[in-house]
Protein backbone atom coordinates (compact mmCIF):
# COMPACT_ATOMS: atom_id res chain seq x y z
CA UNK A 1 0.00 0.00 0.00
CA UNK A 2 1.10 3.33 -1.18
CA UNK A 3 1.75 5.73 1.73
CA UNK A 4 -1.32 6.98 3.43
CA UNK A 5 -2.51 10.42 2.66
CA UNK A 6 -6.20 10.56 4.39
CA UNK A 7 -8.11 9.52 7.35
CA UNK A 8 -11.43 9.52 7.34
CA UNK A 9 -12.64 8.85 10.73
CA UNK A 10 -16.11 7.12 10.96
CA UNK A 11 -19.14 7.96 13.00
CA UNK A 12 -19.31 6.50 16.16
CA UNK A 13 -21.16 3.50 16.15
CA UNK A 14 -21.73 3.39 12.44
CA UNK A 15 -22.94 -0.08 11.22
CA UNK A 16 -21.38 -2.51 9.11
CA UNK A 17 -22.92 -1.80 5.85
CA UNK A 18 -22.88 1.74 6.14
CA UNK A 19 -19.09 1.12 6.70
CA UNK A 20 -18.08 -0.93 3.78
CA UNK A 21 -20.22 1.59 1.37
CA UNK A 22 -17.97 4.24 2.30
CA UNK A 23 -14.53 1.80 1.48
CA UNK A 24 -16.19 0.58 -1.56
CA UNK A 25 -16.91 4.19 -2.58
CA UNK A 26 -13.63 5.41 -2.10
CA UNK A 27 -12.27 2.12 -3.96
CA UNK A 28 -14.46 2.94 -7.21
CA UNK A 29 -12.31 6.26 -7.12
CA UNK A 30 -9.77 4.45 -7.47
CA UNK A 31 -7.85 4.70 -3.68
CA UNK A 32 -6.49 2.03 -1.49
CA UNK A 33 -8.35 1.42 1.62
CA UNK A 34 -6.85 0.04 4.48
CA UNK A 35 -9.53 -0.18 7.79
CA UNK A 36 -8.82 0.21 11.25
CA UNK A 37 -10.69 -0.85 13.51
CA UNK A 38 -10.16 1.56 16.65
CA UNK A 39 -13.48 0.89 18.97
CA UNK A 40 -15.75 2.69 19.24
CA UNK A 41 -15.20 4.05 16.05
CA UNK A 42 -13.21 2.82 12.45
CA UNK A 43 -11.02 4.25 10.62
CA UNK A 44 -10.08 4.29 6.98
CA UNK A 45 -6.46 4.92 5.85
CA UNK A 46 -6.83 6.03 2.31
CA UNK A 47 -4.21 6.12 -0.24
CA UNK A 48 -3.48 6.20 -3.86
CA UNK A 49 -5.63 8.86 -5.74
CA UNK A 50 -6.26 10.97 -2.28
CA UNK A 51 -5.82 14.29 -3.35
CA UNK A 52 -8.24 13.68 -6.07
CA UNK A 53 -11.27 12.41 -3.69
CA UNK A 54 -10.49 14.83 -1.54
CA UNK A 55 -11.90 17.61 -3.48
CA UNK A 56 -15.13 15.76 -3.63
CA UNK A 57 -15.52 16.43 -0.06
CA UNK A 58 -15.69 13.23 1.87
CA UNK A 59 -16.10 14.67 5.02
CA UNK A 60 -19.85 15.09 3.86
CA UNK A 61 -20.89 11.71 2.89
CA UNK A 62 -23.16 9.70 5.73
CA UNK A 63 -21.42 8.07 8.04
CA UNK A 64 -18.04 10.48 7.95
CA UNK A 65 -17.36 12.02 10.83
CA UNK A 66 -14.43 14.48 9.62
CA UNK A 67 -11.48 14.36 7.38
CA UNK A 68 -7.91 14.69 8.65
CA UNK A 69 -5.52 15.32 5.11
CA UNK A 70 -1.97 13.83 5.72
CA UNK A 71 -0.65 15.28 2.91
CA UNK A 72 -0.84 18.92 1.20
CA UNK A 73 -2.94 19.61 -1.11
CA UNK A 74 -0.28 21.27 -3.66
CA UNK A 75 2.44 18.54 -3.26
CA UNK A 76 4.42 19.73 -5.80
CA UNK A 77 4.79 23.73 -4.48
CA UNK A 78 4.89 22.24 -0.55
CA UNK A 79 7.97 22.25 0.56
CA UNK A 80 10.07 18.92 -0.20
CA UNK A 81 11.17 16.60 2.02
CA UNK A 82 14.48 16.49 0.23
CA UNK A 83 15.41 20.17 0.57
CA UNK A 84 17.31 22.48 2.46
CA UNK A 85 14.43 23.88 4.94
CA UNK A 86 15.49 26.92 5.57
CA UNK A 87 15.68 28.14 1.32
CA UNK A 88 14.62 28.00 -1.94
CA UNK A 89 15.10 25.86 -4.53
CA UNK A 90 16.86 28.58 -7.02
CA UNK A 91 15.10 29.17 -10.38
CA UNK A 92 17.56 29.68 -13.29
CA UNK A 93 16.54 32.36 -15.55
CA UNK A 94 18.65 33.08 -19.19
CA UNK A 95 20.06 36.33 -20.24
CA UNK A 96 21.23 37.65 -23.73
CA UNK A 97 24.69 37.71 -22.14
CA UNK A 98 24.80 33.56 -21.44
CA UNK A 99 25.37 34.06 -18.00
CA UNK A 100 21.60 33.14 -15.98
CA UNK A 101 20.40 34.75 -13.01
CA UNK A 102 19.48 32.23 -9.92
CA UNK A 103 16.76 33.65 -8.36
CA UNK A 104 16.19 32.29 -4.94
CA UNK A 105 20.22 31.88 -4.24
CA UNK A 106 22.07 33.74 -2.15
CA UNK A 107 22.02 37.08 -4.19
CA UNK A 108 19.26 39.61 -4.28
CA UNK A 109 17.78 39.97 -7.87
CA UNK A 110 15.88 42.83 -8.91
CA UNK A 111 13.73 42.77 -12.04
CA UNK A 112 13.34 46.47 -13.48
CA UNK A 113 11.93 48.22 -16.15
CA UNK A 114 8.43 49.92 -17.07
CA UNK A 115 5.20 48.99 -16.91
CA UNK A 116 4.34 48.81 -20.68
CA UNK A 117 7.29 48.62 -23.50
CA UNK A 118 6.49 52.49 -25.73
CA UNK A 119 8.77 53.18 -27.90
CA UNK A 120 12.30 51.32 -28.96
CA UNK A 121 14.88 54.01 -28.61
CA UNK A 122 13.35 55.20 -25.10
CA UNK A 123 13.01 51.52 -24.08
CA UNK A 124 16.27 50.39 -24.86
CA UNK A 125 17.93 53.68 -23.21
CA UNK A 126 16.67 52.77 -19.68
CA UNK A 127 17.83 49.25 -20.23
CA UNK A 128 21.28 49.89 -20.36
CA UNK A 129 20.78 52.28 -17.30
CA UNK A 130 19.18 49.92 -15.31
CA UNK A 131 22.01 47.35 -16.35
CA UNK A 132 24.64 49.16 -15.30
CA UNK A 133 22.62 49.58 -12.04
CA UNK A 134 22.54 46.37 -11.28
CA UNK A 135 19.78 44.56 -12.99
CA UNK A 136 20.55 41.36 -14.64
CA UNK A 137 16.63 41.03 -15.83
CA UNK A 138 14.51 43.36 -17.61
CA UNK A 139 10.70 43.71 -17.18
CA UNK A 140 8.26 45.09 -19.90
CA UNK A 141 4.30 44.57 -20.94
CA UNK A 142 4.10 44.14 -24.69
CA UNK A 143 0.75 42.69 -23.78
CA UNK A 144 -1.25 44.59 -20.93
CA UNK A 145 -4.14 43.78 -19.20
CA UNK A 146 -5.89 46.85 -18.18
CA UNK A 147 -9.26 47.87 -16.31
CA UNK A 148 -10.73 50.11 -19.06
CA UNK A 149 -10.94 48.90 -22.34
CA UNK A 150 -9.91 52.11 -23.64
CA UNK A 151 -6.38 52.30 -21.64
CA UNK A 152 -2.99 51.41 -23.64
CA UNK A 153 -2.93 47.98 -24.29
CA UNK A 154 0.67 47.72 -25.38
CA UNK A 155 2.53 47.40 -28.32
CA UNK A 156 2.16 43.41 -28.85
CA UNK A 157 4.32 42.01 -31.58
CA UNK A 158 6.28 44.92 -32.04
CA UNK A 159 6.74 45.70 -27.98
CA UNK A 160 8.12 41.70 -28.71
CA UNK A 161 10.49 42.87 -30.86
CA UNK A 162 11.57 45.61 -28.58
CA UNK A 163 12.51 43.24 -25.64
CA UNK A 164 14.38 40.93 -27.93
CA UNK A 165 16.07 43.99 -29.16
CA UNK A 166 16.81 44.78 -25.23
CA UNK A 167 18.06 40.91 -24.25
CA UNK A 168 20.27 40.96 -27.94
CA UNK A 169 22.07 45.11 -27.15
CA UNK A 170 22.16 44.97 -23.12
CA UNK A 171 22.93 41.35 -22.35
CA UNK A 172 20.21 41.22 -20.01
CA UNK A 173 17.16 38.58 -19.83
CA UNK A 174 13.65 39.73 -20.08
CA UNK A 175 10.68 39.52 -18.51
CA UNK A 176 6.97 39.91 -20.08
CA UNK A 177 3.74 38.77 -19.07
CA UNK A 178 1.55 36.13 -21.20
CA UNK A 179 -1.91 36.61 -21.30
CA UNK A 180 -3.50 34.39 -23.07
CA UNK A 181 -2.70 31.14 -24.49
CA UNK A 182 -3.04 31.98 -27.93
CA UNK A 183 -0.15 34.36 -27.48
CA UNK A 184 1.88 31.32 -26.10
CA UNK A 185 4.26 30.51 -28.71
CA UNK A 186 5.17 34.05 -29.64
CA UNK A 187 5.75 35.52 -26.32
CA UNK A 188 7.86 31.87 -25.42
CA UNK A 189 9.97 32.95 -28.75
CA UNK A 190 10.99 36.30 -26.79
CA UNK A 191 10.79 35.94 -23.00
CA UNK A 192 13.48 34.62 -20.65
CA UNK A 193 11.29 34.24 -17.78
CA UNK A 194 7.06 34.44 -18.32
CA UNK A 195 4.78 36.73 -16.54
CA UNK A 196 1.42 35.03 -15.24
CA UNK A 197 -0.36 38.77 -13.80
CA UNK A 198 -2.38 39.21 -10.96
CA UNK A 199 -5.86 38.93 -13.03
CA UNK A 200 -4.53 35.51 -14.82
CA UNK A 201 -3.42 33.84 -11.57
CA UNK A 202 -6.28 31.65 -11.61
CA UNK A 203 -6.74 31.23 -15.52
CA UNK A 204 -6.46 27.28 -15.48
CA UNK A 205 -6.28 26.64 -19.25
CA UNK A 206 -3.57 29.34 -19.15
CA UNK A 207 -1.38 27.77 -16.33
CA UNK A 208 -2.01 24.04 -17.59
CA UNK A 209 -0.17 25.19 -20.86
CA UNK A 210 2.42 26.79 -18.82
CA UNK A 211 2.86 23.62 -17.25
CA UNK A 212 4.82 22.09 -20.84
CA UNK A 213 6.68 25.19 -21.44
CA UNK A 214 10.03 24.99 -21.33
CA UNK A 215 11.24 28.64 -19.81
CA UNK A 216 10.68 29.54 -16.14
CA UNK A 217 7.41 30.89 -14.89
CA UNK A 218 6.80 34.42 -12.90
CA UNK A 219 3.56 34.25 -10.78
CA UNK A 220 1.64 36.78 -9.30
CA UNK A 221 -0.48 36.14 -6.31
CA UNK A 222 -4.11 37.72 -7.42
CA UNK A 223 -5.05 40.60 -5.41
CA UNK A 224 -8.14 38.93 -4.18
CA UNK A 225 -6.05 35.81 -3.63
CA UNK A 226 -5.28 34.23 -0.48
CA UNK A 227 -1.96 32.52 -0.11
CA UNK A 228 -3.10 28.83 -0.29
CA UNK A 229 -5.10 29.89 -3.76
CA UNK A 230 -1.31 30.97 -5.02
CA UNK A 231 -0.15 27.91 -4.05
CA UNK A 232 -2.51 26.03 -6.08
CA UNK A 233 -2.63 27.96 -8.80
CA UNK A 234 1.30 27.40 -9.04
CA UNK A 235 0.87 23.36 -8.74
CA UNK A 236 -1.23 23.66 -12.33
CA UNK A 237 2.22 24.92 -13.41
CA UNK A 238 4.28 22.31 -11.31
CA UNK A 239 2.12 19.25 -11.77
CA UNK A 240 2.27 19.98 -15.80
CA UNK A 241 6.20 19.06 -15.75
CA UNK A 242 7.39 22.51 -15.30
CA UNK A 243 9.13 22.98 -11.94
CA UNK A 244 10.72 26.67 -12.35
CA UNK A 245 7.71 28.15 -11.15
CA UNK A 246 8.94 31.53 -9.13
CA UNK A 247 6.06 33.17 -6.70
CA UNK A 248 5.26 37.26 -6.62
CA UNK A 249 3.41 39.08 -3.86
CA UNK A 250 2.06 42.19 -5.39
CA UNK A 251 -0.30 43.61 -2.89
CA UNK A 252 -3.77 42.80 -2.32
CA UNK A 253 -6.98 44.35 -2.09
CA UNK A 254 -8.22 45.77 1.58
CA UNK A 255 -11.35 44.95 3.04
CA UNK A 256 -13.16 47.87 2.41
CA UNK A 257 -12.60 47.41 -1.08
CA UNK A 258 -11.04 50.65 -2.45
CA UNK A 259 -8.96 50.95 -5.21
CA UNK A 260 -5.71 51.24 -2.58
CA UNK A 261 -3.66 48.06 -2.30
CA UNK A 262 -2.16 46.77 0.49
CA UNK A 263 1.52 44.54 0.34
CA UNK A 264 1.09 41.59 2.65
CA UNK A 265 4.84 41.41 3.86
CA UNK A 266 3.35 38.52 5.85
CA UNK A 267 3.20 36.51 2.54
CA UNK A 268 6.86 36.30 2.42
CA UNK A 269 7.43 33.81 5.81
CA UNK A 270 4.23 32.04 5.60
CA UNK A 271 5.51 31.12 1.83
CA UNK A 272 8.65 30.38 2.48
CA UNK A 273 7.60 27.66 5.74
CA UNK A 274 4.89 25.86 3.50
CA UNK A 275 7.08 26.27 -0.24
CA UNK A 276 10.17 25.67 -1.76
CA UNK A 277 9.94 28.13 -4.82
CA UNK A 278 11.40 31.43 -4.62
CA UNK A 279 9.22 34.64 -4.18
CA UNK A 280 9.63 37.80 -5.57
CA UNK A 281 8.08 41.04 -4.24
CA UNK A 282 6.46 43.50 -6.10
CA UNK A 283 6.61 47.18 -4.22
CA UNK A 284 5.35 48.82 -7.60
CA UNK A 285 1.86 47.55 -7.78
CA UNK A 286 2.03 46.70 -3.70
CA UNK A 287 1.59 50.36 -3.15
CA UNK A 288 0.47 52.39 -6.38
CA UNK A 289 2.22 55.21 -5.56
CA UNK A 290 6.15 55.65 -5.81
CA UNK A 291 6.83 57.61 -2.98
CA UNK A 292 5.81 53.86 -1.23
CA UNK A 293 8.09 51.95 -3.57
CA UNK A 294 11.63 52.47 -1.94
CA UNK A 295 10.36 52.05 1.46
CA UNK A 296 8.52 48.73 0.57
CA UNK A 297 11.62 47.76 -1.36
CA UNK A 298 13.34 47.81 1.92
CA UNK A 299 10.71 45.80 3.81
CA UNK A 300 10.41 43.23 1.75
CA UNK A 301 14.28 43.11 1.60
CA UNK A 302 14.25 42.60 4.89
CA UNK A 303 11.40 40.47 5.24
CA UNK A 304 13.06 37.50 3.86
CA UNK A 305 11.91 37.83 0.04
CA UNK A 306 14.72 36.75 -3.47
CA UNK A 307 14.16 39.64 -5.33
CA UNK A 308 12.36 42.61 -6.13
CA UNK A 309 10.03 43.63 -9.33
CA UNK A 310 10.28 47.67 -9.58
CA UNK A 311 8.83 49.66 -12.29
CA UNK A 312 11.12 52.18 -13.81
CA UNK A 313 10.43 54.61 -16.36
CA UNK A 314 12.62 57.26 -18.23
CA UNK A 315 9.95 59.99 -17.36
CA UNK A 316 7.12 59.07 -15.52
CA UNK A 317 4.61 61.82 -15.90
CA UNK A 318 4.64 60.84 -19.34
CA UNK A 319 4.02 57.12 -19.26
CA UNK A 320 1.48 55.71 -21.23
CA UNK A 321 0.53 52.98 -17.70
CA UNK A 322 1.11 53.21 -14.29
CA UNK A 323 3.08 56.36 -14.44
CA UNK A 324 2.32 56.99 -10.44
CA UNK A 325 4.07 54.11 -9.19
CA UNK A 326 6.99 53.96 -11.13
CA UNK A 327 10.71 55.24 -9.77
CA UNK A 328 12.99 57.72 -12.34
CA UNK A 329 16.91 55.93 -12.93
CA UNK A 330 18.17 57.92 -10.08
CA UNK A 331 15.53 57.12 -7.22
CA UNK A 332 15.94 53.19 -8.35
CA UNK A 333 19.81 54.01 -8.00
CA UNK A 334 18.86 55.07 -4.57
CA UNK A 335 16.80 52.22 -3.50
CA UNK A 336 19.49 49.64 -4.75
CA UNK A 337 22.13 50.77 -2.93
CA UNK A 338 19.67 50.74 0.25
CA UNK A 339 18.44 47.14 -0.36
CA UNK A 340 22.09 46.16 -1.58
CA UNK A 341 23.23 47.02 2.53
CA UNK A 342 20.17 46.10 3.92
CA UNK A 343 20.86 42.43 2.13
CA UNK A 344 24.15 42.39 3.24
CA UNK A 345 23.53 43.27 7.19
CA UNK A 346 21.08 40.37 7.11
CA UNK A 347 22.66 37.02 9.45
CA UNK A 348 22.35 34.29 7.23
CA UNK A 349 19.78 35.36 4.94
CA UNK A 350 16.20 36.85 6.69
CA UNK A 351 15.46 33.63 5.02
CA UNK A 352 16.39 31.59 7.27
CA UNK A 353 15.86 33.46 10.27
CA UNK A 354 11.85 33.24 9.18
CA UNK A 355 11.61 29.68 8.37
CA UNK A 356 14.11 28.84 11.71
CA UNK A 357 11.43 31.32 13.81
CA UNK A 358 8.02 29.50 11.95
CA UNK A 359 9.77 26.01 12.61
CA UNK A 360 10.38 26.56 16.04
CA UNK A 361 8.97 29.50 17.70
CA UNK A 362 11.94 31.01 18.42
CA UNK A 363 13.01 34.53 18.03
CA UNK A 364 16.74 35.02 17.51
CA UNK A 365 18.12 38.31 18.04
CA UNK A 366 19.58 40.02 15.25
CA UNK A 367 23.10 40.21 14.66
CA UNK A 368 24.40 42.41 11.30
CA UNK A 369 27.41 40.13 9.89
CA UNK A 370 29.40 41.57 7.28
CA UNK A 371 28.31 40.31 3.63
CA UNK A 372 30.31 39.84 0.46
CA UNK A 373 30.91 43.14 -1.96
Amino acid sequence: MDRVGLILVLEAGLSSPLRNRVRDRLRELGAQVRVVDGGERTYLEVSGQDLAIRTLHPQSWPGVSHVLPLTPPHPHASRRSDSDSERAVPVSVATGSGEAVSVGGDDLVVIGGPCSIEDEGRTIALAHELRDAGCGLFRGGAYKPRTSPYAFQGLEEEGLRILAQVREETGMGVVTEVMDSADLPKVVEIADLLQVGSRNMQNFSLLKRLGSVDKPVLLKRGYASTVEELLLAAEYILSGGNHRVILCERGIRDVAGSSQVILDLGAVPELRLRSHLPILVDPSHGSGAAHRVAPLARAATAVGADGLLIEVHNDPTRALSDGQQALTIEQFRRTMDEIAAIHRALPATARDIASREAETGAFPGIVATPGKD
